[in-house]
């Protein structure tokens, strides 16, 4: 029986949280006999309103967190809280997706590798209609970081970036594999990660969480593997979607600087 945690941060995103939870409870009735299965939530809402979801088939614990600490910054402190370490497998997400109904069915009863660090399911865009999985296939040269640093110290010329040669980038199909790293919105990791690497310690409010996973598994050879045989769909950034491109830019930049200074 494998032993499943989701650690999840919610902002403002209620009705969003409420639909991910049901379709957690339908997976985990699926997998009853394969799974035991934990929800975290961090509410980074303030005020916070209850979160009275009855579930059935899973687990569930509610931490507000007192104010708002940013996606890994929630995250962080969840895991100082609740020890990820007794898992076999720690789900990271945004409250803005949906498991299939096979998806802890088919992670559970996959077959266990020691060398693995971080799975990478497929993750639908009902927005884009496509994968956005793999989120990067190779690691960045350093180069390209800090021409992306210098676009959001711009915004108007992340503007323009973001119009041009941005929207020529193709929509490729992969096939199962190693990659560098998955997409943030959902980062299924290891009992091999935290063994390895501890729990997540990243302090940047936003942004840059995939390249810092990366690094992570990097260092300590872990294989980082895109899985689209495990499927969820992605209802398209409830909280993100709401920032000003100057809060935007800032909070990239700010992440960039830091990935620069830690990892090259």
């Amino acid at each position: 029986m494998k032993q499943i945690a989701i650690y999840c941060v919610n902002y403002q995103s209620y009705d969003s949280l409420h639909h991910y939870l049901a379709s957690i409870d339908t997976a985990a009735e699926k997998a009853r006999n394969n799974a035991t299965v934990t929800v975290f939530v961090a509410d980074n809402t303030v005020p916070a309103s209850p979160i009275d979801y009855p579930a059935v088939h899973f687990t569930l614990q509610v931490m507000p967190t007192g104010s708002n600490k940013g996606y890994f910054g929630a995250i962080g402190y969840l895991m100082e809280h609740v020890t990820p370490k007794d898992y076999d497998y720690v789900i990271i997400s945004n409250v803005d997706v949906l498991v299939d109904a096979d998806f802890l069915t088919t992670l559970s009863t996959r077959p266990a590798d020691d060398r693995v660090g971080w799975l990478a399911p497929q993750i639908y865009s009902r927005l884009e209609q496509r994968d956005r999985n793999p989120k990067i296939m190779h690691r960045y040269a350093k180069r390209k970081l800090q021409i992306l640093r210098f676009l959001f110290s711009i915004p108007p010329l992340y503007n323009l970036y973001t119009h041009s040669a941005y929207k020529t980038k193709k929509l490729v199909h992969h096939e199962p594999g190693d990659i560098y790293a998955g997409h943030g919105s959902f980062i299924i990791l290891t009992r091999s990660y935290f063994q390895q690497c501890g729990i997540i310690s990243y302090p940047v409010f936003l942004f840059c969480e995939e390249i810092y996973l990366g690094e992570q598994c990097r260092q300590q050879q872990l294989r980082v593997v895109y899985a689209p045989t495990l499927k969820v769909t992605d209802a398209e950034h409830a909280s993100t979607s709401t920032f000003r491109r100057s809060s935007y830019c800032r909070y990239n930049y700010q992440a960039l600087s830091y990935i620069l200074a830690k990892y090259y």
